[in-house]
């Protein structure tokens, strides 16, 4: 697993099933949560949900509306958080 070979990945884990965030479309429970060092500085930055692609074209429905949903959700926060579609760790790691 890529993230096995990150040196910048201090720890990732899969988040338990009893985890849950509330939607418009019901609960959901993200899947990995990694811990990175990024410019010198140790931390949490994001949940993973694992896809095999990045198309809503390919997603069924219900996974369309959780991306859309976490999207309106780290938006109406305005923080300057954003919610990234990506389909590998070197996709991620490169916009972080």
């Amino acid at each position: 697993m890529a993230l096995d070979n990150d040196l910048d990945v201090k720890m990732f884990f899969k988040i338990p099933d009893r985890f849950m965030i509330e939607t418009p479309i019901g609960t959901y429970n993200p899947d990995w949560a990694v811990y990175l060092t990024k410019n010198g500085e140790e931390k949490l930055y994001f949940i993973l949900e694992t896809k095999g692609s990045t198309s809503f074209m390919y997603l069924r429905t219900k996974e369309q509306l959780k991306i859309h949903c976490g999207k309106q959700h780290f938006k109406a926060l305005e923080n300057g958080v954003e919610l990234r579609v990506a389909t590998n760790w070197k996709q991620v790691k490169a916009v972080l």
